[in-house]
């Protein structure tokens, strides 16, 4: 089962990924702060503990901890998770998000666990996101919440699509061109997406390319339900970017907020 990043291009650098993805994290704390108001009873932030597999850099968990949050989380890139413990000044472990017991947590101990940005995508198979389901089960308080940042596809309207990433931090300067090719109807990728991407880093010596490629696995809004339904997680919200409620239609990111049954 995979249950890992990519290993080359942007996710070959802690330093590069942080500066490209940090942008706009802020926002998106604000977002999960919008849902923990709304599903979790009130509390001093100090006694509530936020938890994220496959933290990478640790960037969302540096903007939650400065928030006064008590954080933690693990990545299973050795190099990933050196940097976000140096970060943070506090460990973070190597773990896969298919262990059933991830170390340096408690058991019924994270009051609010999230894996933003299609990262649960990365898992090849239902087994995978099974095993993955099973492990934040374990890992939630009673009143605990999941929130999962997911794009659903709508298979009856694929095409290609294009976003153009950027960061700059001091003399260093990262863009990521990122050309999703969407699966194809029937036989072994009918439920792939491949991502290309194009990651160009200038600095004051030159500037540098790396090329990279990677699948995500697709869902329907269905085939996502259905997988939940075979979990022990339930389904509570589906929130928007911003972490409001939506009412209708298919945005093209979502957030999944889930509960233990």
């Amino acid at each position: 089962m995979i249950a890992h990043r990519p290993a080359g291009g942007i996710y070959a650098d802690p330093v590069v990924y942080d500066i490209l993805q940090s942008p706009g994290t802020a926002a998106e704390v604000d977002a999960f702060e919008r849902i923990e108001a709304r599903f979790l009873p009130p509390a001093d932030p100090g006694d509530r503990l936020w938890y994220e597999p496959a933290c990478g850099t640790g960037r969302y968990l540096r903007v939650a901890r400065a928030r006064g949050r008590r954080v933690g989380g693990y990545d299973l890139d050795p190099g990933m998770a050196a940097y976000a413990s140096r970060r943070l000044g506090s460990p973070v472990r190597v773990a896969s998000m298919t262990d059933p017991m991830p170390p340096g947590v408690r058991p019924g101990s994270v009051d609010f666990a999230f894996n933003p940005v299609n990262t649960i995508r990365l898992l090849d198979s239902d087994a995978a996101v099974l095993a993955h389901l099973a492990q934040i089960a374990w890992l939630l308080a009673p009143r605990g919440i999941y929130v999962v940042g997911i794009s659903l596809t709508d298979f009856h309207r694929l095409e290609e699509e294009e976003d153009l990433w950027e960061g700059a931090r001091g003399r260093c300067r990262v863009s990521q061109l990122v050309n999703y090719l969407p699966p194809e109807p029937g036989g072994p990728w009918a439920r792939i997406e491949t991502v290309i991407s194009h990651l160009t880093i200038t600095r004051p010596a030159g500037e540098e390319h790396r090329d990279d490629r990677y699948d995500l696995r697709c869902y329907d809004r269905r085939q996502w339900r259905r997988l939940l339904d075979r979990s022990r997680l339930k389904h509570l919200a589906s929130c928007d970017a911003s972490g409001e409620p939506f009412k209708r239609g298919l945005p093209n990111y979502q957030i999944e907020v889930l509960g233990l049954r």
